[in-house]
């Protein structure tokens, strides 16, 4: 492992043992597992955590490679990938329980998810295999995950169907399908069904949650943009979040295209500028650059060329 802390100007100071703080910016290297993690502390300013990406981004570039994945985390908000490798190194304490909670939850998940494979090893077969071939059946499954023979699998799961097997067919099931299919309208929407379906909330329910999700993320988004703000010599013109369109306002709000006009559009005449943020892309800005505006250096040690974004998709081997 190896730990390093951003500073404000970009630069990296080595970390003899792993202390996290709210004011840090830390890089964690995992050289055994190949991933490289940005933690950010909660009350550090926005331009500092993007000084991170661009620091994690030289040094994976220089040093390590494409072939080491990199992921990002903030304080209180901690992945669980991120929770096992604290785990991993006896440093599982300096999180907060409620991360912890959470992440374990996540890990136990997986496992019960993964518990065929885990087993399949320590239960022997104890009945003949028997796997009849069915061209039709095999053309339509390309696409689905390898099956697996219902004799390999425990009694309790053949039966219902394990991960990545579809459950047994039987004559009960076929007479209902069929049944189904024959049933008239007034048979398949009884008075009794309607209103059940008339009070049933959950649809609604969904929505709602759904919302403030999405909510959250454009506030989240919002505020991105007030820390930043705009490179010195630019002004922003448009931003885009999700699919809806914003410009900003003379008192640093942000007002929204209610239409926008059909088409394809192009400008030559703007700098495009995306802001991502823990896998996340927050927003894209189109910004309007003045006579002779250049980035500053405060600006540069923020920005990272298209190119890194564009070797993420590139795969090292050996």
């Amino acid at each position: 492992m190896r730990y390093l802390e951003v500073y404000e100007d970009g630069s990296l100071a080595e970390m003899n043992e792993l202390e996290l703080g709210a004011e840090k910016v830390l890089i964690i290297v995992d050289e055994e597992d190949k991933k490289m993690w940005l933690w950010k502390g909660s009350n550090c300013p926005i331009r500092k955590k993007f000084i991170g990406s661009r620091a994690l981004s030289d040094l994976r570039k220089k040093e390590y490679g494409f072939a080491y994945v990199p992921q990002s985390c903030d304080q209180d908000d901690e992945t669980a990938e991120f929770v096992t490798m604290l785990q991993k190194i006896a440093k599982a304490d300096l999180i907060s329980d409620t991360v912890m909670q959470r992440a374990q939850e996540i890990i136990d998940r997986q496992s019960r998810i993964n518990v065929f494979e885990e087993s399949q090893g320590d239960i022997p077969s104890t009945t003949p295999s028997v796997s009849p071939s069915i061209p039709d059946e095999d053309v339509k499954l390309k696409d689905r995950p390898a099956q697996v023979p219902s004799s390999e699998l425990p009694s309790h799961m053949a039966k219902m169907g394990a991960p990545g097997n579809r459950p047994m067919p039987t004559i009960l099931s076929a007479l209902e399908s069929e049944s189904i299919e024959i049933k008239s309208a007034e048979e398949t929407l009884t008075p009794k069904t309607a209103e059940a379906k008339a009070v049933t909330p959950t649809p609604v329910v969904d929505k709602t949650v759904e919302q403030v999700k999405k909510d959250n993320v454009l506030e989240k988004s919002f505020t991105v943009l007030r820390d930043l703000g705009a490179p010195k010599g630019f002004y922003r013109d448009l931003v885009i979040i999700g699919n809806k369109v914003y410009t900003e306002t003379y008192t640093g709000g942000f007002e929204e295209l209610d239409e926008p006009p059909e088409g394809i559009f192009f400008s030559s005449s703007h700098v495009p500028r995306m802001i991502c943020e823990n896998g996340l892309v927050r927003a894209i800005e189109f910004l309007k650059p003045e006579e002779g505006a250049e980035l500053s250096e405060e600006d540069e040690a923020i920005a990272q060329d298209i190119e890194d974004l564009l070797g993420m998709f590139e795969i090292e081997v050996g």
